[in-house]
């Protein structure tokens, strides 16, 4: 007999979801056994980039000190340029995406930062992307997802952000080309397993 209409769609989403319960489970398991802080928020990270498609990701740590809190750059991957990464802090305030995340303690989601530098984007976020990255590595930066990570007690202890949902997962980007025919935004799907990872 003949396959109706939208077969391979439902088995493709049946497969997908098993893949996103097992990753869920998979960092669970490594929540109750690592006890290494930077080798645990590298493999958080690495199961959002997975879980989501996204190309790159950072992770950012609230740290409190006598001038109030900062937000540390802990990490970096990225799967299409060598990411030499040095560790820094920044405040934490509205005037970047990091920070309001920790203020909003919500997801920010963003589908294409050229319109949020151009102004286009409209609301009340007044922050800024900071393009020094793209501009040394000729890497662009389009869609990025950026979630808070939470306590036990819902107190936001840092940041994950995510880079360039690929359609592809196997893609790299190097050329403007395969930026322009590969990045797409986040879905609302990404959005919450990365704040269900986040969150644990």
């Amino acid at each position: 007999s003949e396959d109706t209409p939208g077969d391979g769609e439902v088995r493709s989403e049946a497969e997908q979801a098993r893949y996103e319960r097992d990753e869920l489970l998979a960092i669970s398991r490594a929540l109750a056994s690592e006890r290494d802080i930077k080798k645990l928020l590298g493999l958080v990270l690495e199961k959002c980039r997975q879980i989501t498609g996204a190309d790159a990701g950072s992770v950012y740590v609230v740290e409190d000190d006598d001038a109030g809190k900062r937000l540390r750059f802990m990490l970096s991957q990225n799967d299409s340029v060598n990411v030499n990464f040095q560790e820094f802090t920044i405040p934490v305030d509205a005037s970047s995406i990091v920070g309001r995340a920790v203020l909003d303690a919500k997801p920010i989601n963003i589908p294409d930062l050229a319109q949020l530098d151009s102004g286009e984007e409209s609301g009340p976020r007044r922050f800024r992307h900071n393009r020094s990255f793209d501009e040394k590595t000729g890497y662009r930066a389009r869609s990025m997802l950026t979630v808070p990570m939470l306590s036990a007690q819902d107190e936001v202890i840092g940041v994950i952000q995510l880079i360039n949902k690929k359609r592809r997962g196997s893609r790299l980007l190097r050329a403007p080309a395969d930026f322009d025919r590969e990045v797409i935004p986040f879905d609302e799907r990404s959005e919450t397993l990365a704040f269900a990872l986040a969150a644990q």
